[in-house]
């Protein structure tokens, strides 16, 4: 069947069922290995923001670690549930967004994984939301952000081949990008998606579109310092680097403040 959609209303919702092709098979590094690590280390549940299909959150779960994950996008979600089910493992989540947390638990470590923040466009949006987070977090709980380095990035009009990839036993997914900078420095990206079949037929074709703005570490962890959080440390391609020279990835650990300077 040949079909073509255009854009959801949030670029993940279309992407559910293709996401451990795409955005799962673009991280270069064992993410999760680190996010268990930390989470091991610390005691009491964990909460996955921006958990989508579980990439994360069912090596988490597989680990024997107590962990729910929230998202907005109730397609990710289902896929999330049902590939937890294939496995047996008991998944805990909620459909919500970032900018209207709901939840009351106190959280032995919170992931921001996989550049969250980065859709957090607004930096006041962004403490206001890190503020809700931080009242999240246990006594001795930390908070783990995590940002792509920023790099100089030019706006280019023309679709550009980003991958083409075998999907499942019998499928292609292809995926072409557009990238315009905007005057404000954010970035609007724009990602056609051509889902076919081995041979060259074409099953599905669908546009996303998304704006996200670039945080070094140092920004981050000022916004972070205005919602009352400290950090404990920052690593580079989760722990690959010593330094943010060359790395692709920041990722800091944050505790709530205890006393105001």
């Amino acid at each position: 069947m040949n079909r073509k959609r255009a854009s959801s209303t949030w670029s993940y919702d279309a992407i559910a069922d293709v996401y451990a092709t795409d955005m799962g098979q673009s991280m270069p590094f064992d993410d999760v290995a680190w996010y268990r690590s930390a989470c091991l280390q610390h005691a009491g549940p964990v909460l996955e923001l921006g958990c989508g299909t579980g990439r994360i959150l069912l090596e988490l779960l597989a680990a024997g670690i107590d962990a729910i994950g929230a998202d907005r996008s109730l397609p990710m979600l289902q896929r999330l549930s049902k590939d937890a089910a294939a496995r047996n493992l008991p998944a805990h989540v909620v459909q919500m967004d970032l900018h209207a947390i709901a939840l009351s638990a106190a959280f032995g470590v919170i992931l921001a994984p996989y550049s969250l923040i980065t859709y957090l466009v607004d930096a006041d949006a962004a403490v206001q939301v890190l503020r809700r987070v931080q009242r999240l977090l246990a006594p001795d709980g930390v908070l783990a952000v995590d940002a792509f380095v920023p790099q100089p990035v030019a706006s280019f009009a023309d679709f550009r081949l980003d991958y083409r990839r075998t999907h499942g036993a019998r499928q292609t997914l292809e995926r072409h990008k557009r990238i315009t900078v905007n005057p404000d420095g954010s970035n609007r990206i724009e990602r056609r998606y051509r889902l076919g079949t081995a041979d060259g037929g074409l099953v599905d074709e669908f546009l996303t579109e998304e704006t996200i703005r670039p945080y070094t570490a140092s920004r981050i962890s000022e916004l972070c310092a205005l919602a009352d959080l400290v950090p404990v440390s920052w690593c580079f391609d989760y722990g690959t680097r010593e330094t943010a020279n060359g790395a692709r990835f920041a990722t800091g650990l944050f505790r709530r403040r205890t006393t105001r300077s």
